[in-house]
Parts: structure tokens; C-alpha cells; sequence
């Protein structure tokens, strides 16, 4: 299998650039930790499936931790072709993907994981001024994903807006920053595979993350608290797979099907297995004595007031932080893709399985696009 794990704590960038073979071509970049749900069921396995849906011609050679490429400069190493595929986070761009960092505020107005990682992964793949906001980077978009819902994870017990003062609190830009910043907390910009070594240190004092990070990615288990489940907007604002236009137009159509196919099949089973491992998490943090604390009433009403005054003038910021000439505009035009995923999604039985989220994704997102001719404009 050529699916291969290296971390920065065997290899460093430079030594793995020099250690990759001259022909290689299928080279696919990760930031995140080996053993982050993104990793095992969106690129780990989506390779394997990929290789042998392909006959072994599609066989990527994973890299992740950030060994290859760190995590701001993923999407540059992808249009560059140091990597044909990658993982990339708009927040870590801002200025360079504004559609993308302006849309991420709309999960504050409709905080439901699965719905945002299929209706942002539709628009970026579908609307024209999506598909221009990685394209201008040298990328395209091949799909997307939605953590669950935030919450706070935090050193010690956290439930009122007073608790929340002055606290370290690491946020993953954009709204949440801004939230952080309405109630007082001081903003730490620590991505996210360095949150366990930041709590152990004390230089942070919570995170804003979904509780899988309890038991996978930062797996905060043994240093955490408290968990306060104030429900805040997943984060969905990034590329499970973005690709090199030129290995892009290298592939026969067949292949960019197959692409196609096996994406389908591992964004189902993600969404599914990253919704499972928050909410055992969760359970499992309990059983071990960590306090799973609902916000009392002051924290949950500023939470209420600052989404119903604006989401911290979303807006505003869309225009005058990320450029967009006309806001209202942008997110008008995202409502009809959250409607047309909350209406398809209605026609589910809950818990959602992933044979039901494929078939939904083959139907309404990856099956309508033409491996002849999508990404090749």
C-alpha cells in the first residue's frame, strides 16, 4: 500500500522534498494529525478505495501532520505541484479565498454539520463565483467537509459569561473570533494540531472545537476540564480535497469518475463517523469525570444576542475584511443550497447512515457533474 503516514517528528519538509521520487505524481498533502477522523476516512481510506476503484491507477501517497506542506500553505504547495491533491482551510488564507472565509459565518444562522459541509461543498463546486475563489489560487475545489458543532473545551470548568472573561481561548478565526472577542476571552490562533501541547503548557485555557478532539486529533482527553456545550457553528470553511489543475487535466475522464465516485462515498462516511466519534467522545469524557456543563443563561443569551444583532456583522466584515463588493449579495446567493440540502436531508431517516448520504450525494452533487469537462474551464 502506498498510503503512507510521516509526521514531523520523523521527517522534516525538506528532507521529505528531497526524499520523493523524481516521477512521483500522486503525491496527496494533510496537515492534520494521523489519527484526525479527516485523515482515516477522507484521504487514508478514500486512497485505498481510490487505488483499487482505479485498478491501482489513482495511487496517492498520503502525507500528513504537515510533513510535507505546513498548513497555511497548503493550497500555494498544491498550485504549485510539491503536492497534485491536498487538504486545505480557508481560515488559514483569509485574504486569498474571501467567498470562502465570508461564507463561513452562515453556520451561525444554520448550525447543522451536515447540511454546511454539503450545501458549501455544492456551492464551491457548482456557482460561479465559488469555483473562481480557489481557482484564482491555482486550485479546484473537489469537496468539502463540517466538524460538528463547537463547543468549549476547556482546562478547567466553564459555565457563565463572567467564567469566560479573559480566558486564552483558542479560535479558528472568522465568526468564532469574533464571538470570542464580544465576550470578553482573548483570541489564541493555534491550529489545531498544536491545541493538546498549548493546554499542557497553560498558554491556552480553552478551545473552541467539537469534542472529538477528545479522543482523536488534538485528543484532549487527559488535559481537559470541563466541556461546555454552548452549540456553536461546525466549521466548514475548507477543502477535503483540492487539486492541481494540471493533474487534473491529465486524467482521463474515467479517472476523474472514479474521483468522483470514491468522494461520494468517503464525504458520506465522514460526516457520519465524525458525528459518531463527537458524540462518544462526549460520553466517554463523562464516564472519566470530565464536566460536560450546559452554558448557564448569562453565556447562552450573549451567545443568542450576538447571532440574532448580525453573527458580529457578518456583513460588514465581508465587505470590508474580505472585499466583497456586494455581501448581501453572496449570502442570498448561498440560501438556495442550504434550502435545496435541508430539503433533500428532510427526506432522511435520522440517525442519517452513510449508504443514505452517498446515494444523496451521488444524486444531487458528485453524479450531475461531467468528468468530460468540470474543473477544466
Amino acid at each position: 500500500m502506498r498510503s503512507t503516514i510521516l509526521t514531523t517528528a520523523l521527517l522534516g519538509t525538506a528532507a521529505i522534498t528531497m526524499a520523493l521520487p523524481a516521477n512521483a505524481q500522486q503525491i496527496f498533502s494533510s496537515w492534520l494529525e494521523p489519527n484526525h477522523v479527516i485523515t482515516r476516512e477522507a484521504h487514508m481510506t478514500w486512497a485505498e478505495e481510490l487505488k483499487e476503484a482505479s485498478n491501482g491507477e489513482l495511487d496517492f501517497e498520503i502525507f500528513v501532520g504537515g510533513s510535507l506542506i505546513p498548513a497555511q500553505s497548503t493550497m500555494q504547495g498544491v498550485a504549485d505541484g510539491l503536492a497534485q491533491g491536498g487538504f486545505h482551510t480557508a481560515t488559514y488564507t483569509p485574504s486569498d479565498l474571501p467567498v470562502s472565509n465570508a461564507l463561513a459565518d452562515m453556520g451561525f444562522i444554520t448550525p447543522d454539520a451536515f447540511l454546511m459541509a454539503f450545501a458549501f461543498s455544492d456551492f464551491m463546486m457548482n456557482d460561479s463565483a465559488g469555483i473562481a475563489d480557489w481557482r484564482d489560487n491555482g486550485v479546484i475545489f473537489g469537496g468539502g467537509y463540517s466538524v460538528p458543532e463547537y463547543s468549549f473545551i476547556c482546562r478547567q470548568p466553564v459555565s457563565t459569561l463572567a467564567d469566560m472573561q479573559g480566558l486564552r481561548v483558542r479560535m479558528p478565526g472568522g465568526g468564532w473570533a469574533r464571538f470570542g472577542q464580544a465576550i470578553g476571552v482573548v483570541g489564541v490562533n493555534v491550529p489545531s494540531n498544536e491545541i493538546y501541547t498549548a493546554f499542557e503548557r497553560g498558554s491556552v485555557d480553552c478551545t473552541a472545537s467539537d469534542t472529538s478532539h477528545l479522543t482523536g486529533g488534538a485528543t484532549l482527553m487527559e488535559v481537559t476540564g470541563g466541556v461546555t456545550t454552548l452549540a456553536m457553528s461546525p466549521f466548514y470553511a475548507g477543502g477535503t480535497w483540492i487539486w492541481n489543475p494540471d493533474f487534473w487535466e491529465s486524467l482521463t475522464p474515467e479517472q476523474r469518475r472514479t474521483i468522483f465516485d470514491v468522494s461520494a462515498r468517503a464525504m458520506a462516511r465522514l460526516q457520519v463517523a465524525y458525528d459518531r466519534e463527537a458524540r462518544e467522545a462526549r460520553e466517554l469524557g463523562a464516564e472519566r469525570g470530565i464536566p460536560i456543563i450546559e452554558p448557564d443563561e448569562t453565556l447562552q443569551a450573549a451567545y443568542d444576542k450576538w447571532v440574532e444583532e448580525g453573527v458580529g456583522d457578518m456583513v460588514g466584515i465581508a465587505r470590508t475584511t474580505h472585499g466583497i463588493d456586494d455581501p448581501e449579495a453572496l449570502f442570498a446567493s448561498f440560501e438556495p443550497y442550504i434550502e435545496k440540502w435541508q430539503g433533500l436531508l428532510a427526506e432522511l431517516d435520522q440517525p442519517y447512515t452513510e449508504d443514505a448520504l452517498y446515494d444523496l450525494l451521488q444524486a444531487h452533487l458528485y453524479g450531475p457533474l461531467d468528468e468530460n469537462s468540470w474543473g477544466l474551464q
